[in-house]
């Protein structure tokens, strides 16, 4: 059952993170040049590097639009959940280099003197936002619905009870 305040966590957890991809995706678009050098040393040919912010800002205000708006919540909580592991295993990645270079997230760069503590802060910053990812699908997407006519039984607790109807064919046999 969902509660008035489950309700409205759930609402800000989602505000929050669309709201985040939206600042996100422009952030880099006006401020390329950390992400620029991230992806550089990944190994990225410069013209792959200008397409490669492209599309993810594209994609993190394509997703940022889904949740505020809590359109096909589905689709966008599964793709934001994606694109926020590929990140967060981006910066695992460069928090391991010798030298790593700023990863280019939003600004807080002047955050720490180190690119490493940067970069994991950015790790426990995502793994944050993931877990609020997680609540908001287990209460979106895994919330029990009511059973439709004709739907399977369950009990009382909601889940499928496999005793009372074992097969199809007990529904329909004839008696003898």
């Amino acid at each position: 059952m969902k509660t008035p305040t489950g309700t409205r966590l759930h609402l800000v957890i989602l505000a929050l993170v669309g709201l985040l991809f939206i600042y996100a995706g422009p952030y880099e678009l006006v401020h390329p040049g950390e992400a620029t050098m991230a992806l550089v040393v990944l190994g990225f040919k410069p013209g792959w590097v200008n397409a490669a912010i492209i599309v993810v800002t594209m994609g993190e205000l394509y997703l940022g639009v889904l949740l505020l708006l809590k359109v096909d919540l589905r689709c966008g909580l599964w793709l934001a959940t994606g694109l926020l592991f590929a990140f967060t295993v981006f910066l695992w990645y460069l928090s391991l280099l010798a030298h790593p270079p700023s990863c280019g997230c939003m600004g807080l760069t002047g955050l720490f003197l180190s690119n490493r503590h940067h970069a994991l802060f950015g790790i426990f910053r995502n793994c944050v936002i993931l877990w609020l990812l997680k609540f908001a699908h287990d209460y979106y997407i895994k919330a029990p619905q009511a059973v439709p006519p004709g739907g399977a039984p369950q009990t009382m607790d909601g889940r499928h009870d496999p005793q009372r109807f074992s097969s199809g064919r007990a529904l329909f046999a004839r008696p003898r």
